[in-house]
C-alpha cells in the first residue's frame, strides 16, 4: 500500500468543529487514518455538503426521493472502491456490503464476478461499475449493457446507479490526487515521483 502525505494544510482534531472531530475519531478508530478530514477541516461546509448531499440524500435516501434499493447501491459502491483500490473506502464498504447481505465469497469475487456468485441484475450493476471506473477511459453504456440493466431496473434506477458510481469515482480520484487516503496495490493512480 502507498501512503503519501498531502501537501495541503492539516488541522488538529482539537481545532475542528465538533461534527468533523467525531468523523475524525470514527475514521481513526476504523482504519487508523483520517487525513482527508484533517484537510477538509479547512472548509468544513464543503465536507458537510458531500456527507449530506451525496451520502445522506442520494446514497442513503434520507429525504425519500431516491428510487434505487440499498443492496444495489452497496454493490456498485463496493465495486468502485475495490476497483479503485482505496484502503479507507474498502475498510468501510466491505463491512457495509456484508451488512447488506453480500457473502464473503461474493466480496472476494467482485472484481471478476461469475454467474455462480451473482444474479443477472447484480452482474449488470457490476458491469456498469466497470464502465464508470477510473481505469476505463472508453467506458460506455452499450445497447447490450443497457438492455441487461433495463431487465431489472427502471430508467430512473439506472441513472441513480450511474450518478452514484460517477460521484464515487470522482471523489476517489480527488482523494488520490490530493494524497488524502492510502492506496492499495491495485490503485490505478500512482504516487508521483518527487520533483
Amino acid at each position: 500500500m502507498q501512503r503519501p502525505a498531502s501537501p495541503l494544510p492539516h488541522m488538529a482534531p482539537a481545532d475542528m468543529p465538533e461534527d468533523l472531530r467525531k468523523l475524525h475519531a470514527a475514521s481513526t478508530e476504523v482504519v487508523g487514518e483520517a487525513e482527508r478530514i484533517e484537510v477538509f477541516a479547512a472548509h468544513p461546509d464543503l465536507y458537510r455538503w458531500y456527507q449530506q448531499n451525496f451520502y445522506r440524500t442520494l446514497f442513503e435516501n434520507g429525504d425519500g426521493t431516491m428510487v434505487l434499493d440499498m443492496r444495489s447501491k452497496e454493490l456498485i459502491r463496493l465495486k468502485m472502491s475495490l476497483s479503485h483500490g482505496c484502503f479507507v473506502c474498502n475498510s468501510f464498504n466491505v463491512p457495509s456490503a456484508r451488512a447488506a447481505g453480500f457473502t464473503q465469497a461474493q466480496i472476494d469475487s467482485i472484481l471478476d464476478p461469475t454467474p455462480e456468485e451473482f444474479s443477472p441484475a447484480e452482474l449488470a450493476v457490476l458491469e456498469l461499475g466497470d464502465q464508470i471506473s477510473m481505469q476505463n477511459l472508453d467506458g460506455a453504456l452499450t445497447p447490450d449493457l443497457h438492455e441487461r440493466l433495463a431487465r431489472h431496473f427502471t430508467a430512473a434506477e439506472i441513472l441513480e446507479l450511474g450518478v452514484i458510481a460517477a460521484m464515487l469515482t470522482g471523489w476517489t480520484k480527488l482523494m488520490f490526487t490530493f494524497d488524502l487516503v492510502t492506496r492499495e496495490d491495485n490503485c490505478p493512480v500512482r504516487v508521483a515521483a518527487p520533483r
